[in-house]
């Protein structure tokens, strides 16, 4: 005799199909992400993402990373001071707690080797063209304190301090106190298009935000913060309702198989 199929086993089973179905179809773009995702981050190295800046003002301003207070220009353009960094042809040469007085090039007495000199308020920072730091000068080797703004002229360095203006050649062994009849040219910032002062501005903000953070808060929600989490706690739920009601359908499905 053939055993008839209860009502109510028979209305679950078929509750389960409808809306196991339904959730699939919506779950489906999410396991595709957070595969595609989970697959990029495990070869971060090899893809670089870590490297990858974002560029993107909306991404940029999501995050709240603002614009800089200070840009500035030197020798034609390739040296930018942005805050409290220094720039060369793209890529950060310097950084500093201090903030960047005055940026100029010299070639050095002893090996006509010519560097960039960088000024803050306390220190003298020597740079090849190479982007690597040749000499760091403070206090102790008689650079003025409270430096104001700089000027290069015939192998000549002055800075004017709080103690007035002080001189030294390009081996910066001796610095002497002066008082010229005429002001020295001090070196100035150059005067650039808005586009130029905008490409820095963005290139500096870029460098906060990269490739691979994007992925991350993506993977985990963190990027719509805790909406975005939570949300993302909602479609773990889902996938893990998705795989029960998908091993009960597959287990009556299995029975009525062998029963058949």
């Amino acid at each position: 005799m053939k055993k008839t199929v209860k009502p109510f086993s028979q209305h679950l089973n078929r509750t389960f199909r409808k809306w196991h179905r339904k959730l699939g179809v919506f779950a489906a773009f999410f396991i595709v992400f957070l595969s595609v995702t989970g697959v990029a981050l495990n070869h971060t190295d090899g893809l670089s993402l870590a490297h990858q800046p974002i560029k993107s003002t909306l991404l940029l301003d999501h995050y709240g990373i603002s614009a800089p207070q200070d840009i500035r220009f030197y020798q034609q353009q390739a040296i930018q001071v942005i805050n409290n960094s220094v720039w060369y042809k793209g890529n950060m040469l310097f950084e500093s707690d201090a903030a960047v007085v005055s940026v100029g090039q010299i070639a050095l007495k002893h090996n006509q080797q010519k560097v960039f000199i960088i000024a803050t308020r306390q220190s003298i920072f020597l740079y090849d063209l190479n982007g690597e730091l040749v000499d760091m000068l403070g206090t102790e080797s008689g650079v003025p304190e409270t430096i104001k703004t700089m000027s290069i002229n015939n192998g000549q360095v002055v800075v004017a301090s709080a103690d007035g203006y002080y001189q030294t050649d390009s081996d910066f062994f001796d610095w002497q106190i002066i008082q010229p009849l005429i002001a020295p040219n001090w070196l100035q910032p150059e005067q650039v298009s808005d586009d130029k002062t905008q490409q820095a501005e963005l290139a500096y903000r870029a460098q906060f935000l990269t490739l691979e953070r994007i992925i991350i808060d993506s993977h985990s929600g963190r990027i719509l913060g805790d909406i975005g989490v939570f949300f993302m706690d909602f479609i773990a739920l889902l996938l893990i309702v998705l795989s029960i009601s998908g091993l009960y359908i597959w287990v009556k499905y299995t029975k009525n198989t062998r029963k058949s």
